[in-house]
């Protein structure tokens, strides 16, 4: 499980790559250290 602070930089940097043109997919591709859990999380607060 990730802290408040490391999620909250996450959504924002996934937040601007996704305005940019990329998919989520390819997004969550580029962070293979994060867990499925992680993953999930991020797709609630996006």
């Amino acid at each position: 499980m990730m802290s408040n602070a490391v999620k909250n930089i996450m959504l924002r940097a996934i937040s601007k790559r996704l305005a940019a043109g990329e998919t989520l997919e390819d997004i969550i591709e580029s962070y293979p250290k994060l867990t499925k859990e992680d993953i999930e999380e991020i797709k609630k607060e996006l």
